[in-house]
């Protein structure tokens, strides 16, 4: 009886000791993870301004788990009858700092700078009704976003920008196809919304 006792409390030991080294392990595993966050490489497009018929696509490169920087690219080069256009190229570089424990919610510093040439099409016909405007245009502001995670290598990013736009251009408006001059070196500036965007994310690969 005695010897069973006794092999019994050394079982019994033995199982304790276990459990406690594999939670030791697990939890210095769990510790080593949260240490080394994965530092990703990401590319992106814009699908918001890709129905308007303005192609984007960009990078970003997480520098850290809380810092991040993006770059964008807009190119739309479309031409139609009775003198339609939409012609225009976007550059969106911006700094994000990722907040909170699951670094999801950002905010960033952004600026864009292009130049466009529009006249009905999708954006002319909902913004400039029957007026074409052809110039420059640069900003800079602040963005709030989120990063909704699909799966592993895919995420959803919602952001909009918030700044002060100015613009340089030459309004017209067209008669029997041929542009009739409304306004030549008017310029706009204006606070208020700078970027938007619904993105698709793709990740790729991890720097650790």
């Amino acid at each position: 009886m005695n010897f069973m006792k006794q092999l019994q409390e050394k079982l019994l030991a033995l199982l304790l000791m276990a459990l406690l080294t594999g939670t030791g392990a697990y939890a210095q595993e769990a510790s080593d993870k949260q240490k080394t966050p994965d530092y990703r490489f990401a590319v992106r497009t814009n699908v918001l301004y890709d129905a308007f018929l303005l192609p984007t696509l960009g990078v970003e490169w997480r520098m850290n788990e809380n810092v991040g920087i993006k770059l964008d690219g807009s190119l739309a080069w479309w031409g139609g009858n009775h003198g339609k256009v939409q012609k225009m190229w976007l550059v969106n570089p911006e700094v994000r700092w990722y907040l909170l424990r699951e670094k999801r919610f950002y905010v960033g510093a952004s600026g864009t700078y292009g130049e466009y040439n529009i006249y009905k099409y999708p954006l002319g016909s909902i913004l400039l009704k029957d007026t074409g405007y052809q110039g420059k245009l640069w900003n800079a502001g602040v963005t709030l976003g989120y990063q909704l995670s699909l799966s592993r290598s895919l995420s959803l990013d919602f952001n909009l920008g918030l700044g002060y736009t100015r613009s340089a251009y030459d309004s017209f408006g067209m008669t029997d196809g041929v542009r009739i001059h409304k306004q030549q070196d008017g310029t706009k500036n204006f606070p208020g919304p700078t970027q938007a965007g619904i993105s698709l994310v793709w990740t790729i690969g991890n720097n650790k």
